[in-house]
């Protein structure tokens, strides 16, 4: 070999430039920009990752967007998520350029899944309605928290709200995923049978104002899988989750949680027992839990696979635990989630000898005994 061939400097194959941008879902914009410059060939599958899912928190960031789209339209392609959290410093109403900037990104087509924030989670319904090719969307998010505690200068508090009604729900046909986060909710229900289709719904801090959890999935009773009523009042929804029990017949996982400042029953401590229900995942966290409950648990959810009791207020000892799993009432549990203490009370941190027991027991009965002591948090999955 000469010395001019040794000189030759490696030359990166086109084909892998894809992979390198793949290998690593924590780009930032900056990193997306510098790679661009590095050859014509790295241009096309930037922008590709770079507009797949536009995340704005500013009006300015939606003007320069929306330009951006009107000067370069073959990126309007890429687009397949929206995260819009724009918010201003007051209560002035949106203005000529705002809205033009918004009717141009809500406008898109092609879209898998939407985020609504900010300013724009207030009467969120007013900005579902502008969107155009909502057939396409199955991911719809409506998040409120960045308004929950109102805004400076604001003479009150600006609530977040959604208004679920007949005009939305046909809407988006094909929806299969609705998360609404601190937001006050008015439902209304439907005289007419609604598209069918969805699988998950999340309600995190939401109160309901008007109206009848059940309502919003209104004809997908028969596809929901998974329901998630996370703090907000869940005191006052609890005859709505129940409800949704007893519809949703293929309903797979429910995840429930309370406060833990307050000596709340769950869902399964009712004078009236459930029916037998198909769950295969269950998370309650934040209930005043007691032996009983493991009871009701075990007669409702006889095909319960991933059972996790979280909070405080727990009221079973070790021993009680360790009874209730070598009973096998629960004969098709494959893991448990429990805590690390009880709460008689005080609250009271389980022993080493007491840990090591219940776990000597699950392993007898196959079952993984894990607790969020543990470095990877053993919901992550969930």
């Amino acid at each position: 070999m000469d010395t001019a061939q040794a000189r030759v400097a490696p030359v990166l194959v086109d084909d892998l430039i894809p992979i390198i941008l793949e290998s690593d879902d924590h780009w930032w914009p900056r990193d997306f920009q510098r790679l661009a410059l590095i050859s014509p060939a790295w241009v096309s599958p930037v922008r590709r990752r770079l507009y797949a899912n536009p995340s704005l928190r500013s009006y300015r960031a939606c003007h320069l967007l929306a330009r951006t789209f009107k000067e370069n339209p073959e990126l309007l392609s890429y687009v397949r998520r929206l995260d819009l959290h724009p918010t201003t410093s007051d209560e002035a109403a949106l203005d000529e350029r705002d809205t033009q900037s918004l009717r141009c990104i809500l406008g898109l087509k092609g879209l898998r899944s939407v985020t609504l924030g900010g300013d724009l989670a207030v009467a969120a319904h007013r900005f579902l309605n502008v969107m155009v090719d909502t057939r396409a969307v199955t991911e719809l998010h409506i998040d409120g928290c960045l308004l929950t505690q109102g805004r400076s200068g604001s003479l009150a508090p600006v609530v977040p709200s959604l208004e679920w009604d007949d005009s939305i729900a046909f809407r988006f046909p094909n929806l299969r995923s609705l998360t609404l986060r601190n937001v006050l909710l008015t439902i209304i229900p439907s005289m007419m049978d609604r598209p069918a289709g969805l699988t998950h719904l999340t309600l995190d801090n939401v109160d309901i104002d008007v109206g009848f959890l059940p309502d919003i999935c209104q004809g997908s009773w028969e596809t929901l899988r998974e329901l998630r009523v996370i703090r907000g009042n869940v005191v006052e929804m609890e005859d709505d989750v129940r409800s949704m029990l007893e519809l949703c017949e293929n309903l797979e996982m429910l995840h429930c949680e309370g406060h833990d400042l307050l000596y709340q029953p769950s869902v399964f401590d009712d004078d009236e027992p459930l029916s037998p229900l198909g769950l295969r995942k269950l998370c309650l966290s934040s209930f005043d839990v007691n032996p009983g409950t493991l009871q009701a648990i075990a007669q409702a959810c006889p095909k319960l696979e991933d059972l996790a009791i979280l909070g405080r207020i727990l009221r079973v000892s070790p021993d009680e635990w360790t009874s209730f799993v070598s009973s096998g009432e629960l004969s098709s549990l494959q893991r448990l989630i429990s805590p690390s203490g009880t709460n008689r009370p005080p609250f009271k941190w389980w022993s080493s000898a007491e840990r090591e027991e219940l776990k000597r027991t699950c392993d007898a009965r196959g079952i993984l005994l894990a607790s969020l002591t543990h470095k990877k948090d053993p919901l992550a999955d969930w």
